[in-house]
């Protein structure tokens, strides 16, 4: 009987504690590793995204010898309703406003079944992401802007909703230098990924002497892709 007795003796309270705290630290580590693993894929999903608008705009332009929005025929020869640009090289206007070229751009891609539908857009009301222009995995969406901040050419803008522009501040600048370092040269002033100070925050997304700001923790960035 005493052998049965000390066979079936529980663990100690010192025990229970020590397991417990191993067990705490490996599901803290498990949750906090499992947030990088997301936070990396939305990031990567965000790249996958801009090379898709890359890609469909190619596509639209050898089709129509045209770009989007700018296209002047979009009426006749894609579909009923679109209205049409003026062929110029061009895509102007603010991005979330229903009457520039840079809003009709996403309507020129849908209608041609290049990106998938940006969804309705409200009667006389300025688009929205989700709403006439693409939100993208990370919150917020995508424009189009031609010679931002005097950078040449056009841009996809990854940014939050501003009024009738889409460079409200959406990214951390560790969000914003991680998708720079994995698609081009990790500098924010430089090559196909730039970086700038997004409107309405007090946050600095750059520093003084023209590095990502990591030490800001809060959206303070929108971010530039070069569009071809």
């Amino acid at each position: 009987m005493k052998r049965i007795s000390q066979s079936q003796a529980g663990f100690s309270l010192i025990e229970l504690a020590i397991a417990l705290v191993i067990i705490g630290l490996v599901i803290g580590g498990v949750l906090f590793k499992g947030g990088d693993l997301i936070e990396s894929a939305r990031l990567k999903n965000v790249l996958s995204q801009v090379n898709e608008i890359r890609l469909a705009v190619a596509t639209f332009q050898d089709r129509y010898q045209s770009l989007p929005g700018d296209y002047d025929e979009a009426s006749l020869q894609i579909k009923d309703g679109l209205t049409n640009g003026k062929n110029n090289g061009v895509i102007d206007g603010q991005g979330l406003s229903p009457d520039a070229e840079a809003s009709h751009f996403w309507s020129h891609l849908a209608a041609a079944q290049l990106i998938s539908d940006p969804g309705k857009i409200e009667e006389n009301a300025p688009l929205g992401f989700g709403h006439g222009a693409p939100a993208s995995k990370i919150g917020g969406g995508f424009t189009i802007q031609y010679e931002p901040e005097n950078m040449p050419g056009h841009w996809i803008v990854l940014g939050a909703a501003n009024g009738q522009s889409g460079d409200g501040a959406l990214l951390t600048p560790l969000q914003s230098m991680h998708l720079d370092q994995k698609a081009d040269d990790g500098n924010p002033k430089t090559g196909k990924i730039r970086a700038l100070q997004g409107k309405n925050t007090e946050e600095k997304c750059l520093t003084d002497d023209g590095h990502y700001n990591t030490k800001v923790t809060k959206p303070a960035c929108i971010v530039y892709f070069q569009l071809q």
